[in-house]
């Protein structure tokens, strides 16, 4: 490389410069040294977050101030290939792989960027010359059949496969490729034989269903081919997992705030909280300017009944956003689960100052309203509640029980009704039960006897056992089988 602009660099990285644009030159026994080598590339960044940006620059600004150290060279390459930036990595690759030819870890890199390219001519000789360093290396193997099988080098691929088959007969993997060089070969016969091997290895191998699905239709086998079709539809394009040390390695470099909010909301829904605010924490770590981590993680440490670290990020919500609606709405659930309703009253005001259709905060301020005896408020709150959100079940409940309290049957009713229609399973014996005894104060009581019964059953389900008690208590009433005489 004959010289290494700072402009761009600083640009990509979004610093400032005070003084004009200017360019750094190589020294000249530093050109001599590196002349032999490909140029450090110049990666565009501008789509990666800025902890990912920094590592690399970090890792850049290593490997141009030591161009011939191999680890600095490969390091930066890992960077780049983690983040996806393969044509980038590879020069890096190649250029620790030149410095250092006898280490696998530079030629094996070098080489999956490759294939991962659809390079096969390149990929060919430099995953062969890995695995010279270290023959038994099970995923360069599995990398190397797979270029040869897109080469269309059927004898060199078949070699491969039954090697491996001879030392991995567990590997569904190779049975397939092995399947793929028998079909290339013309050899159906074999090719059904292979990849029948590996789905009964891994039968949730989509790529192997696929194919016999495919080899049977030419067959003129309807009935197996439409079973294959169906098991490769259901199979959800799952493939054998081939462990890789070297890859998880590059992996581990990956950090993007996105993958971890993801993660986080995918764990949060299945209720694993502890588990779903470190992936929060890690996405803030990632990047600290995250305001809806922070409200997540306001609402997951309430959960977790970390009150002081809820509080943390409720005020590091508000300091990135002052008009987070959602950040309030958390901090009203917190203070309110503390004992302190006016404090969560006006917290959840402060939402709906935010933002006036939020649901969930005019469904709570409305309970908190209802605690008050302010019923005429309450009602005003959920009523408000469901005309953003018409099929809100808590709101059509507790909208249903005060007006059904007040004797209002007719309006009542319906929506508990619908607050039934909606409701998960942890809530749905309650709203049963409240349907029932509403029928049963109505004078209905076949309507009452009957939701008694369902809510009965649900809760027994659910192992709600002290709502089970009070709902045969009632039941029993109704039917004349308790109470005083």
């Amino acid at each position: 490389m004959q010289e290494f602009c700072l402009t761009v660099w600083m640009t990509i990285f979004g610093i400032v410069l005070a003084s004009p644009p200017c360019s750094f030159a190589v020294s000249a026994e530093r050109a001599e040294e590196v002349n032999a080598l490909p140029d450090l590339p110049h990666p565009n960044l501008e789509s990666l977050n800025p902890n990912a940006r920094s590592e690399i620059q970090k890792a850049y600004t290593l490997a141009l101030a030591r161009p011939r150290d191999a680890s600095a060279n490969g390091k930066l390459g890992m960077l780049l290939h983690a983040y996806g930036l393969l044509a980038d990595a590879e020069i890096c690759y190649r250029r620790a792989h030149l410095l250092d030819p006898s280490s696998f870890q530079w030629a094996y890199y070098l080489g999956i960027v490759q294939v991962i390219q659809a390079k096969c001519s390149d990929a060919i000789p430099t995953v062969q010359e890995a695995l010279r360093l270290r023959p038994d290396y099970f995923p360069a193997q599995v990398a190397l059949g797979e270029c040869l099988v897109v080469s269309r080098e059927w004898g060199e691929a078949r070699n491969l496969y039954e090697t491996l088959l001879q030392k991995h007969p567990e590997s569904a993997e190779a049975q397939y490729g092995l399947g793929r060089v028998r079909e290339g070969e013309k050899d159906l016969t074999g090719a059904v034989e292979s990849y029948r091997r590996a789905s009964e290895l891994f039968p949730k191998f989509s790529a192997a269903h696929f194919a016999l699905w495919r080899i049977y239709q030419r067959l003129g086998k309807p009935a197996q081919a439409q079973e294959e079709r169906d098991l490769a539809k259901q199979s959800g394009g799952e493939s054998p997992i081939i462990e890789d040390a070297l890859i998880a390695e590059v992996e581990s470099l990956y950090q993007d705030p996105e993958a971890y909010l993801k993660l986080g909301t995918k764990l949060g829904g299945e209720g694993k909280w502890n588990d779903a605010a470190e992936a929060y924490e890690e996405a803030l770590n990632i990047n600290p300017k995250l305001p809806q981590a922070h409200v997540r993680l306001i609402y997951l440490y309430t959960q977790l009944g970390q009150v002081t670290r809820a509080e943390e990020h409720f005020r590091a919500a508000l300091s990135l956003n002052p008009q987070s609606a959602g950040a309030y709405f958390y901090y009203g659930l917190l203070v309110s689960g503390q004992g302190r309703p006016q404090d969560a009253e006006e917290a959840f005001q402060n939402a709906l100052k935010i933002d006036p259709k939020y649901a969930e905060a005019h469904n709570n301020l409305g309970f908190l309203l209802e605690g008050r005896g302010k019923l005429r408020e309450a009602i005003e709150e959920f009523r408000k509640a469901l005309e953003t959100s018409p099929d809100f079940p808590q709101a059509h409940f507790s909208l249903g029980r005060i007006l059904v309290k007040e004797g209002r049957f007719e309006e009542g009713i319906p929506h508990l009704l619908r607050a039934v229609a909606g409701a998960d399973e942890g809530t749905k014996p309650s709203y049963l039960y409240a349907l029932g005894v509403a029928y049963a104060d109505l004078g209905d009581l076949e309507n009452g006897l009957r939701y008694l019964h369902l809510a009965g059953e649900k809760a027994e389900m659910e192992k709600q056992t002290s709502l089970l008690k009070r709902i045969d208590d009632d039941r029993r009433l109704l039917e004349g089988e308790g109470g005083p005489p």
